[in-house]
């Protein structure tokens, strides 16, 4: 509102001296606020006066000299902007108001009825009001001025499926000026319901990949859609990057790495003749280096595959305590030749659960080959697994120089590096705790350090023991997140005996390696879920399956059942995947 102790500057626009003379003297009797009061008889006048001095508020008479009705409010409105105007109306003239708001005045008064207590308020409304309307004639500026300046192409979709707000973004996607666009009907791909992705063929023929998200809104008094629209080309550009980096490294790297390693070992071992001492450690070198960066090329193909989200995930039932126990026999002798004692505390019974196995045992891997680096001569390497609740607790402890508190937050970044001064000297790729981070993040676990500089340093990975029906479930979350809701999946399930499984999974992994996912139950059942897969991959698909496990089996007459369910035809989310995929099992 108004200040209390500034006084209000009106301007009366009023032709009639005995209403003018009415309208002064109400003014008179209020005492708070103090008003200064003009007037000017005629709209020539009024404009003169207003541009001499602005007034707060425009007490308006519409029948002047020289103006009549409501054009003297437009008139008045163009030389006075955003100055609030309250109109003086006749007895005869009060059907008027209604109308007269609706142009634009903030409130009328018909004159002979007006008391200063109702002008006292109608002039403190009207400039209240106009300042708010004036705050968001702002506000609207400026965010249809960031609605122009954003990537993202925006628009205003009505029911008959036609823009009326379109921005500049918007534009530029589609190829087309504004004044088109909002004459042209919209797809219905387009303007649907929720998130998608297509492709938009452009009038120059350009097909660009979109991403486009819809949501209910009101715009004015319509019920509208308000659609964004991202442009993926560079998006996809990159995807495409990404993918060809993983086929570079995998193919075009490692296979010439791989010849230079076997042809260093002939020479090193005498093979290919006798060699001298000298010549031996020099070619050793050779071997050492070529053996660590083929492990940096694997590394690098770990930490791109889990950012990209396609790390495999093979799903069965594991024993977490043999996998332990293993991992440390596989290290007992590196550790024996460091002088480091190595034990493990594992629980006499089998810790099963549901989780790819051989990922568990690579985070384990990687745990215990740092401990044994950072462990110096006479230390010691504890491993252990319990039971916490409902999951498994790992724990690698190692004596030694620990990790500076400041590190901490920072070893499970990529490239990371630990250990003080000397841990400078351990060679490493740097990318070990990242993957480790990553593939248990993969099985909803968490993975954590506990240090004091100068201490002994502790690992932790907590681990889920998810049931198959709690494992399937996460499995297929995943690839649905992954998928961000849009993309088509194809599942596969093969029902065979469980002697032929090892197999039949050994032929699934070769045979379909776009699939990122598979599920392996104890009843001899095999699902594996295939991103970007519609209905005639799926088929293909489903066909390819079911002819190599016949082979597999030896049934050649018997062709081995394969189910295919599509994503999201057959199913929207997990809960529904479980339930169909346990009908199929229990058909068994």
């Amino acid at each position: 509102m108004p200040e209390q102790n500034k006084s209000i500057k009106v301007l009366l626009v009023e032709d009639n001296p005995f209403d003018a003379k009415a309208v002064e003297g109400l003014f008179g009797s209020i005492s708070n606020p103090t008003f200064s009061l003009r007037q000017a008889d005629t709209l020539a006048k009024a404009v003169a006066a207003y541009r001499e001095e602005r007034a707060d508020v425009i007490l308006l008479d519409l029948n002047l000299p020289d103006s009549f009705g409501p054009e003297t409010l437009h008139k008045v409105q163009r030389a006075a902007r955003n100055c609030p105007i309250i109109v003086l109306t006749g007895f005869y003239e009060q059907h008027m108001g209604p109308l007269i708001i609706k142009k634009g005045a903030q409130d009328y008064m018909v004159k002979g009825k007006i008391t200063a207590e109702g002008l006292n308020y109608s002039i403190r409304f009207a400039i209240e009001r106009e300042r708010i309307e004036r705050r968001m004639r702002e506000r609207e500026a400026r965010l249809r001025d960031l609605l122009e300046k954003i990537p993202e192409g925006f628009l205003v979709v009505n029911r008959a499926s036609t823009p009326v707000f379109v921005n500049r973004s918007a534009e530029n996607i589609f190829g087309l000026p504004r004044a088109e666009l909002v004459a042209t009907p919209l797809p219905m791909e387009i303007i649907g319901e929720g998130s998608t992705e297509t492709e938009l063929l452009r009038r120059d023929g350009r097909k660009v990949p979109v991403e486009i998200h819809g949501v209910q809104i009101q715009w004015g008094k319509e019920d509208c859609r308000l659609v964004m629209i991202r442009d993926m080309t560079q998006a996809k550009l990159l995807e495409r990057a990404r993918n060809d980096f993983i086929s570079m490294a995998s193919h075009e790297l490692r296979g010439p790495l791989t010849i230079v390693q076997e042809s260093l070992a002939l020479v090193c071992d005498g093979t290919t003749g006798d060699i001298s001492e000298q010549q031996r450690e020099i070619l050793k070198m050779g071997l050492d280096n070529t053996g660590r960066l083929n492990r940096l090329i694997d590394a690098l193909l770990d930490i791109t595959k889990i950012e990209a989200g396609v790390m495999p995930m093979y799903i069965a039932e594991a024993d977490l305590a043999s996998i332990l126990r293993e991992t440390c026999a596989e290290h007992s002798r590196l550790a024996a030749e460091k002088g480091a004692e190595l034990a493990a505390e594992v629980p006499p019974t089998p810790v099963l659960c549901y989780c790819d196995g051989d990922k568990i045992r690579q985070v384990l891997m990687n745990l215990l080959s740092n401990a044994i680096k950072f462990t110096p001569t006479g230390g010691r390497i504890d491993l252990s697994l319990r039971l916490s609740g409902g999951d498994a607790l790992f724990g690698v402890t190692n004596t030694g120089q620990g990790i500076d508190a400041e590190d901490l937050p920072k070893i499970f970044n990529k490239f990371g590096k630990f250990g003080g001064s000397s841990g400078s000297e351990i060679k490493g790729t740097g990318l070990g705790l990242a993957i480790s981070r990553g593939i248990v993040e993969m099985h909803n676990g968490s993975i954590w350090a506990e240090s004091e500089a100068g201490k002994n340093c502790s690992f932790f990975m907590r681990l889920p023991r998810l049931s198959f029906a709690e494992a399937t479930k996460h499995l297929v979350r995943r690839e649905i997140e992954f998928s961000r809701g849009k993309r088509p999946i194809c599942t596969l399930t093969a029902l065979l005996p469980a002697s032929e499984v090892p197999n039949a999974v050994n032929f699934i992994k070769a045979r379909f390696r776009s699939s990122n996912a598979m599920l392996i139950g104890k009843e001899g059942d095999i699902t594996i879920l295939i991103q970007n897969s519609g209905i005639k991959e799926c088929a293909k698909a489903s066909f390819l399956m079911g002819e190599g496990l016949r082979e597999i089996t030896g049934s050649q007459d018997k062709p081995v059942p394969i189910t295919a369910l599509l994503y999201p035809e057959d199913f929207r989310d997990q809960d529904e995947f479980w339930q169909k995929i346990s009908q199929i099992r229990g058909e068994k």
